[in-house]
């Protein structure tokens, strides 16, 4: 997990007069890994993507989407262009959870994962013209709704790995000096379908990767230059330089003190996906001193 220490005029501090010692708390952003909806290892391995031309669909579109998905791929797993192959087949979608034809398919194409794009559709796009008051421009607003379904197979046991349905819709602005006309409006669609192909495989690959989401956690802070050191560590996403401090100060005679760097520590572990330690060490801090946050972020942990 990262973080990042905003501004100061976007940092919070909130402090807590605590009897004799006034630890402060401080608010600080921080991006939360998450993990992949489908966690498949794909190190060393080859990717074909086959996309199902079943006669119903556009098949320029498909094959344009399939690329799409293929180059996503080659940019997170960092392989070459053109490294993850793409084909065309055709087949009735009703025919595809085949694990022979699946092995089929990963024979002739030489790789170990075997995607299938299928039942892809677009729907007619929503077309609405507009024109300003006063503009010299025409500006036309065009929605288009799209859905298709991905399958990831492997192709060694042809038992299915992954089945993605993704619905969605493009929306685009077109300026123009005059009204366009129908036959040049889709010419408008179709290119910028194509263009939006690249950013659809994003959306469809991040399924396998995992992503950054931005949160907020909140850290006891003691004035000193070692705690200032542990923030300073906390905000350069060393999380194990902060730990180290935080650990030395655990041995406090101070309860405070110890419980303060306890809960800190807990944060830290669950920055660095350590749920079980971050809980141990929150179970440590309540003993030592009963904090206010402990039983809000205890919750929060175990939700």
């Amino acid at each position: 997990m990262k973080a990042n220490l905003s501004t100061i005029g976007l940092i919070s501090v909130v402090l807590f007069t605590l009897c004799s010692c006034a630890p402060g708390v401080q608010l600080i952003d921080v991006e939360k890994r998450v993990a992949p909806r489908y966690n498949v290892e794909f190190s060393g391995k080859s990717v074909a993507i086959f996309s199902a031309l079943d006669g119903r669909s556009d098949s320029a579109i498909i094959s344009d989407l399939s690329m799409g998905i293929a180059s996503s791929f080659e940019k997170r797993l960092s392989r070459e262009e053109g490294s993850v192959f793409v084909f065309n087949f055709k087949s009735d979608s009703s025919l595809l959870n085949n694990p022979e034809l699946v092995k089929d398919l990963s024979v002739k194409s030489n790789s170990d994962f075997v995607f299938i794009l299928s039942d892809v559709k677009v729907s007619d796009p929503g077309i609405y013209h507009n024109k300003y008051p006063g503009s010299d421009y025409h500006t036309t607003y065009v929605n288009l709704p799209f859905r298709l379904r991905l399958f990831l197979y492997d192709g060694i046991t042809g038992s299915g790995v992954a089945d993605i349905v993704q619905s969605d819709t493009l929306l685009w602005e077109i300026l123009s000096r005059n009204e366009l006309k129908t036959a040049v409006l889709n010419y408008k669609i179709r290119e910028s379908l194509t263009s939006a192909a690249n950013d659809i495989g994003e959306s469809i690959t991040q399924n396998f990767f995992d992503k950054w989401e931005k949160d907020s956690r909140s850290i006891y802070y003691m004035f000193g230059s070692a705690w200032q050191e542990a923030i300073i560590a906390a905000r350069d996403f060393n999380w194990t330089k902060a730990s180290q401090i935080w650990l030395e100060a655990t041995s406090s005679p101070n309860n405070k003190i110890a419980a303060c760097a306890a809960y800190n520590l807990a944060v830290a572990c669950e920055m660095q996906d350590k749920k079980d330690l971050a809980n141990d060490w929150l179970k440590y801090s309540e003993k030592r001193y009963p904090l206010p946050l402990i039983e809000g972020y205890k919750q929060f942990l175990n939700r």
